[in-house]
């Protein structure tokens, strides 16, 4: 397995001519991103983190290629925006006519814990091949009041129920970089961030 880190390497287009899983990680990079496979049995994990404050503004866009047959593409994009901070992206999966049997995913979700918090995501899919399995979606939303009712309920107070349930959020990209880049990449102190929007 081939760990890539985008906030390291500068890179904007990467190929993958060798079979093989590769995971590529980014942290509040702003830019567009090319990810193209071209060799059969390339397993590829994107995975990205945003952490929106103040009035930080971030511009992002993702394209998977998929020319060769046989092959993976697993894109997950988290993001937590407090204040007035600022997302808009637009990811592309596009499955050229060689590109049969390839299975490719993007999934968008952000976490808004400010009025004045402005996120526009847009996912797009260009399918040209006839043998594929592909599914893109984004979901942008408030803390669930429910969630935080419960854990109220528990025994927590409002604030340690936030940090928990942001924390909860952001733990599926913290464990899967974790996984593979300790101690690589310093993720710690997210988990706090509810006592950044009182």
């Amino acid at each position: 397995m081939k760990l890539i880190n985008l906030n390291k390497t500068k890179q904007t287009k990467l190929t993958f001519n060798i079979p093989g899983d590769y995971v590529v990680f980014f942290h509040n990079l702003s830019g567009e991103f090319d990810f193209k496979i071209n060799a059969k049995e390339v397993n590829l994990e994107i995975l990205g983190l945003y952490i929106g404050k103040e009035s930080e503004k971030f511009e992002l866009k993702t394209n998977q290629y998929h020319v060769a047959p046989n092959s993976t593409s697993n894109l997950l994009i988290k993001g937590v925006f407090l204040n007035q901070s600022k997302f808009i992206y637009q990811g592309l999966i596009k499955i050229e006519k060689t590109g049969q049997k390839s299975h490719a995913y993007q999934k968008n979700k952000n976490l808004i814990l400010g009025e004045k918090v402005f996120v526009d995501s847009r996912p797009f899919l260009e399918i040209l091949a006839d043998d594929v399995f592909c599914t893109h979606g984004s979901t942008t939303g408030k803390i669930d009041e429910e969630s935080i009712f419960y854990l109220k309920s528990r025994g927590l107070d409002q604030k340690k129920a936030e940090e928990l349930y942001i924390s909860g959020f952001i733990q599926e990209i913290i464990d899967k970089i974790e996984l593979h880049s300790r101690p690589m990449y310093n993720l710690g102190g997210y988990a706090s961030l509810a006592n950044k929007y009182d």
